[in-house]
């Protein structure tokens, strides 16, 4: 019997409208209405109704969640937090600076941001902070920080891929003390604690909820989903997701412009 279910986001929950369906609505309700736990599992920070300028009501239906990527844990109003090392920190942030306009955004403690070049103007709604509120990095971020983005553009937009160079320079210096997301089909990185995951971060509420692994679902698309995905029994990857993450889960369910959500909690998990 399922207990809980965890959901990736953006690709996942969310359709190409960045908006979770009136269909898929209907079926978390009568997740809920049955005693299962919703849970968000996602690279975003806790403030979603923000970065998504949507109302609270929108996410009243979920728990708590696991945000950026683990480094954030939220459930019954309890908030935990696994920081990165200030050299990874620094030394990301000097490789970033040797690339023309590539950009780095540090997200901290307490949803506050850090950046080493500005966003445009219309990014920062969507990024959940007003612009007077994004500051420039120093090394009083450094101590702060669960997770690292870096990207081209605004993120939001972005539509150019990383040099292969800073990926393998990157990946090689942080990956042994840090987890690396190369994610967005090659457009940006996210390095968070090499003790926070997804994964990680769904066995932490696990385990308060008393609850089995066999009793859990879990939802996702994408390159940082792969750990939870293959560590559950009820694992459900998109029809959108890449070919390689819908091997590694139980089910393939459709797409999140086709209510995939819906489908699989209906006809593939059969929960509600």
């Amino acid at each position: 019997m399922i207990k809980a279910v965890f959901f990736d986001l953006d690709g996942t929950l969310l359709n190409s409208q960045k908006i979770i369906s009136d269909k898929t609505k209907y079926a978390l309700m009568e997740c809920k209405n049955k005693g299962i736990n919703l849970f968000v599992a996602t690279a975003r920070p806790p403030i979603l109704n923000k970065m998504l300028s949507r109302s609270k009501a929108d996410f009243k239906l979920f728990d708590g969640g696991v945000f950026c990527n683990g480094g954030c844990i939220k459930i019954n109003n309890q908030v935990t937090y696994k920081f990165l090392p200030e050299e990874i920190v620094s030394y990301c942030i000097n490789e970033t600076n040797k690339y023309k306009n590539l950009n780095i955004a540090l997200q901290m403690k307490d949803e506050r941001y850090a950046f080493n070049n500005p966003l445009d103007d219309f990014a920062y709604k969507p990024w959940g902070i007003a612009k007077e509120d994004a500051v420039y990095i120093t090394n009083d971020c450094l101590s702060q920080t669960i997770k690292i983005l870096i990207y081209y553009e605004n993120i939001i937009d972005t539509v150019t891929k990383l040099p292969d160079k800073i990926v393998k320079e990157l990946h090689k210096y942080c990956g042994e003390y840090s987890k690396f997301y190369l994610t967005d089909k090659g457009k940006v990185i996210q390095i968070t604690s090499k003790y926070a995951s997804k994964y990680k971060g769904i066995e932490a509420i696990r385990k308060k909820l008393g609850i089995q692994k066999s009793e859990l679902a879990v939802f996702g698309d994408d390159t940082n989903d792969v750990e939870m995905l293959t560590a559950y029994e009820n694992t459900v990857a998109m029809g959108n997701a890449d070919e390689q993450i819908k091997k590694i889960a139980q089910f393939v369910t459709k797409s999140n412009d086709d209510d995939g959500i819906s489908y699989a909690l209906t006809e593939l998990l059969k929960i509600v």
